[in-house]
């Protein structure tokens, strides 16, 4: 049996079938995950119940505690016997067993001290550090987070992300800025006030050639020391904020638009020439919007609009909903320094910036002023989901003023925009963000098997396969997490066993069949299975498949080759000696399975 307490309590019983612990009544479950939170040690029922009722406890909370360790022992284990029970039994208290029952914060603590042992930087120490990642999703006992038990052990585990987050980033930096920024701006996001990351966030930004970005990095830092602890950065994020303001070269004289040389086209930038056309291209566009899901390759396809016309199209990523009012300017002050707009528009951003308001009209005319006369420029938000109101009103007052301006918003989904601000620009078009063709891939080895044609797998396809498998179980997540839970039980069912047809998949996460139909549409829709023309339901990319299927233990996996072979054995039967059998019985093993040796289940 497996328990889960990182994120909302979830127990599994040895098929990966999800078992009722939400019919448990909830002083249950409190007792439960207090075990939990102290597997390491016995609990007496007096701790137990301290815990669990605080000061409210009820006339015999000793024989309360027994009849719902009894309705535990029930519900996760019918018909095991108490002395072999998870829930031992220990000198007038009660211990839970983690050698009987798997326990995610239990490997979690395993981890995390198996990586103290090693030396910092080492491959061992990141190798536990990443595993931490992909196991803690989400701080543990959400249904309980304001519990006075649990308040520890969130704050131990909120302690070992951060430090794996800042380790990770950390050691990314070199040769990988662009995965180092999102480890940063992770930890930046679990903790605002430690300057570390914002120092990772600075120098991967910088080396990525996002300069202004880099900046804008130390005011994030600078703003939150100063508001919440009144305290100044330190002397080491100043003198690397100097260090970047040196190489972008500030008082400077910079070339005029007209004389930016023209750059050929990123030759590792893959398909998109139709949106690129149309953003680029001679028809008179002024709003273009980019919609698709994380990994669509909206920031990519961005990059490769700056990229073939350098000094002409300007890229600022847009506040967060939580940004303070000093950074609200921060994404036309990018984009104008890469626009090359001169000194005095980009003066205007920064005293507006330091004021913590917008732009005047007078301000507006002179950065008007800067734009204009020069031939075609785009001006592109990305995240552009949470423009305030004075962001859309300067950047709608700009579209009107200067008409060889193109405005290009960037997010995820278009019900984001309801009830926004950016709402108000309108839209001349709409690009909606598909996963690339198998002919955008052709000749490229194998790269749309293993992709799916999803861009950010594209883009990761290249890396050291742990690399590549840790962007593909990050897109798997972000992307299911609006999904029901049955999406993911199918995703790593497929991922196992390889290609399965509905009546399988029904068996094997015993869910009925509308949830199965449904789930299966919105993977389909989230890019992650496919099905084919026979009927079975299998990962569009090969990569996402591996690294799901790397999170389950070989033991795991060759039971659930086990159970197919018995449920593919009664449809064999059924048929009839006649009978054939079609599809995913005559089907190759996944990998996965391949890989840890388990008899086939045909």
């Amino acid at each position: 049996m497996r328990v889960q307490v990182l994120g909302r309590l979830s127990a599994y019983d040895h098929a990966g079938r999800a078992l009722a612990v939400e019919d448990l009544p909830r002083r249950a479950r409190q007792v439960l995950s207090v075990l939990a939170a102290r597997h390491d040690r016995p609990q007496s029922k007096d701790a137990l119940a301290d815990a669990v009722w605080g000061e409210d406890l009820p006339g015999n909370h000793v024989a309360a505690l027994e009849h719902y360790v009894s309705l535990i022992r029930r519900t996760l284990e019918p018909g095991q016997p108490t002395s072999a029970s998870f829930i031992v039994t220990r000198s007038a208290g009660y211990l839970f067993a983690t050698e009987r029952a798997s326990l995610d914060l239990a490997l979690l603590r395993t981890l995390a001290r198996e990586a103290e042992t090693q030396p910092p930087g080492g491959q061992q120490r990141l190798a536990c550090r990443r595993q931490i990642l992909d196991l803690a999703t989400d701080l543990p006992f959400l249904d309980d987070e304001y519990a006075d038990w649990a308040a520890g052990v969130r704050g131990e585990v909120r302690d070992h992300l951060l430090g794996s987050l800042r380790e990770l980033a950390e050691a990314a930096l070199d040769g990988e800025p662009a995965r180092a920024l999102r480890l940063a701006q992770d930890a930046i996001a679990m903790d605002p006030y430690s300057e570390q990351p914002y120092r990772v966030a600075m120098r991967a930004a910088a080396a990525l050639e996002r300069t202004d970005d880099a900046l804008r990095w130390f005011d994030r830092c600078r703003q939150a020391l100063a508001t919440e602890l009144d305290v100044t950065p330190s002397a080491e994020t100043v003198a690397l904020r100097d260090q970047i303001r040196a190489r972008r070269g500030d008082g400077q004289s910079r070339p005029t638009l007209a004389a930016r040389p023209a750059e050929a086209p990123d030759p590792d930038f893959i398909g998109r020439q139709t949106e690129l056309e149309l953003i680029l291209g001679d028809r008179t566009t002024p709003v273009v919007h980019l919609v698709g899901p994380i990994g669509a390759g909206k920031s990519a396809l961005l990059a490769a609009v700056a990229a073939r016309r350098p000094g002409r199209v300007g890229v600022g990523r847009g506040p967060g909903p939580d940004s303070p009012d000093s950074l609200r300017l921060a994404w036309l002050r990018s984009a104008l320094g890469a626009i090359d707009a001169g000194a005095a528009a980009r003066d205007v951003v920064d005293a507006a910036m330091a004021q913590r308001r917008g732009l005047t009209v007078d301000e507006l005319e002179r950065v008007a002023t800067a734009l204009t006369g020069s031939g075609p420029l785009v001006l592109a938000v990305d995240d552009a989901a949470d423009l305030d109101p004075d962001s859309v009103t300067e950047l709608s007052w700009l579209r009107h003023q200067v008409p060889e301006l193109r405005l290009v918003l960037a997010y995820r989904y278009p019900s984001a925009l309801a009830g926004r601000p950016v709402a108000n620009l309108g839209a001349d078009v709409v690009l909606r963000l598909s996963p690339l063709t198998a002919a955008d891939l052709a000749g490229t080895d194998g790269l749309w098997e293993r992709t799916g044609g999803v861009p950010a797998l594209v883009g990761a396809a290249g890396h050291p396969p742990a690399v590549a498998e840790s962007v593909a179980l990050h897109v798997a997540r972000v992307r299911t997490r609006p999904l029901p839970p049955a999406a993911w039980e199918l995703l790593r069912l497929t991922a196992i066993l390889g290609p399965l047809s509905i009546g399988e998949l029904r068996e094997l996460a015993s869910l009925p069949l509308p949830e199965i139909l449904a789930a299966v549409d919105h993977l389909a829709h989230a890019h992650l299975l496919v099905e084919s023309p026979e009927g079975p339901v299998s990962h569009r990319a090969s990569l996402v498949g591996q690294a799901i299927a790397a999170q389950v233990s070989a033991a795991h996996a060759a039971h659930l080759a086990e159970r197919l072979a018995v449920i593919r054995g009664r449809a064999g039967a059924a048929a009839g000696p006649a009978g054939t059998l079609t599809g995913p019985t005559r089907r190759r093993r996944s990998p996965a399975v391949e890989g840890r040796n388990v008899s086939s289940p045909a």
